[in-house]
């Protein structure tokens, strides 16, 4: 009689895979009956005669489930079971043991130390067998799906991964010409400006007015241009976490701002104990850009007050630079951490609209958020959580 056998599919349909069923009897009768109660199922049934053959199936595709006649001439179907584990294709593959001998002539343990999920015994009730099989048909599938999405995730980031690497250089390169190309210009223009300036006699007052307004712009130029380069610095590197200071940190910097203007009298209030975890040297800019931003718009305050503290809402301590400075309007919330965007006239506040931008990037390469809240003549309080 002719041996029948369906082979694995090479391709999936649309649908999904369609899994493969081995079964494996030396009784074609029993085969027959097997793929009469396995048909139902829509999976691919695959017949194998003999372990050998069995074997050789297991070379060409992967199954599903085998379901193994325990009883067979030449290879047993525990000798066949013990091969399919040898090798690590197939040595995960579930094995359901079919015979006709009842539980007590069986060596059960023997089956089960060979990797055995189950046994079936003679008679068969289809329904039962069909239960047990589709188990294993729907782990199948579900198995190949989340290789298929593990595949397209593995592109994905691939590709997010090669797209960032050219940014990467890109924005290398522009810092690069930003600190090279566009800062020689303006170098070359204060140089020759601050000649002019030395030699008195050449120049005349009103050359000597247009002289310092070209130094000013120049300097701002400058600042915008070193602005740009510390966005630039912040988008890589590793972030080291340690516990910081917060207190020790936020007190030198008063007092480095307290001594770079001694006559302007400002009330600094830093909750004792207040420390964080973050990257110690990105957490100091952080404050520092923080501060010199209540430090500038308290600036018409007559009775300035700076308070670096904290608070704990919902479970989540928050930190928080607040002052009692000229505030805004919270419609305008959203322009705060752009760069370059600013809510004041230069000729009000002096700036580059760069500083809470930075704030902001070191507070979202710690996976934080930093929010803003004020009112107009009534300071504003910057929150952060790192």
């Amino acid at each position: 009689m002719k041996q029948r056998r369906v082979m694995p599919e090479t391709e999936e349909p649309a649908t999904g895979p369609v899994a493969n069923i081995l079964i494996v009897d030396d009784d074609p009768s029993k085969l027959i009956a097997l793929r009469a109660v396995l048909d139902p199922l829509g999976a691919n049934v695959v017949e194998a005669r003999s372990g050998a053959d069995a074997l050789r199936h297991l070379l060409k595709g992967d199954f599903a489930v085998i379901l193994l006649d325990v009883r067979m001439p030449i290879m047993s179907g525990f000798e066949t079971a013990e091969m399919i584990r040898q090798r690590p294709a197939s040595e995960l593959t579930p094995i359901i043991f079919v015979t006709a001998f009842d539980q007590a002539e069986t060596n059960l343990a023997r089956g089960y130390e060979l990797g055995a999920v189950d046994f079936v015994f003679s008679p068969i009730v289809p329904a039962i067998l069909r239960a047990k099989v589709t188990v294993f048909v729907e782990l199948y599938k579900s198995q190949h799906e989340l290789k298929r999405y593990r595949t397209q995730l593995q592109g994905l980031v691939q590709e997010r991964t090669t797209a960032l690497t050219a940014i990467n250089r890109e924005l290398d390169a522009f810092s690069y010409f930003v600190s090279h190309d566009l800062r020689a210009p303006l170098l070359s223009i204060e140089t020759i400006a601050q000649s002019l300036l030395d030699n008195p006699e050449v120049v005349s007052n009103g050359t000597k007015d247009q002289i310092m307004r070209l130094r000013r712009t120049s300097k701002q130029m400058m600042a915008l241009f070193d602005g740009m380069q510390t966005l630039f610095r912040l988008t890589g590197g590793d972030i080291r976490r340690v516990k910081v200071d917060i207190h020790r940190v936020a007190t030198e910097i008063a007092a480095q701002f307290q001594a770079q203007e001694p006559k302007r009298q400002v009330d600094f209030r830093v909750e004792e104990g207040l420390t964080a975890s973050g990257d110690a040297g990105l957490v100091r800019i952080l404050l520092t850009n923080l501060i010199s931003n209540a430090w500038k718009f308290t600036r018409d305050q007559p009775q300035p007050v700076i308070t670096v503290g904290s608070e704990r809402v919902a479970g989540e301590t928050r930190l928080f630079v607040r002052d009692n400075g000229v505030g805004f309007d919270m419609i305008y919330a959203h322009k705060l951490f752009g760069a370059f965007q600013r809510l004041h006239s230069q000729s009000e506040f002096a700036g580059e609209g760069i500083g809470l931008a930075v704030a902001q990037r070191i507070v979202n390469r710690h996976g934080g958020r930093i929010w803003a809240e004020g009112a107009m003549g009534e300071g504003a309080t910057l929150y952060f959580v790192l």
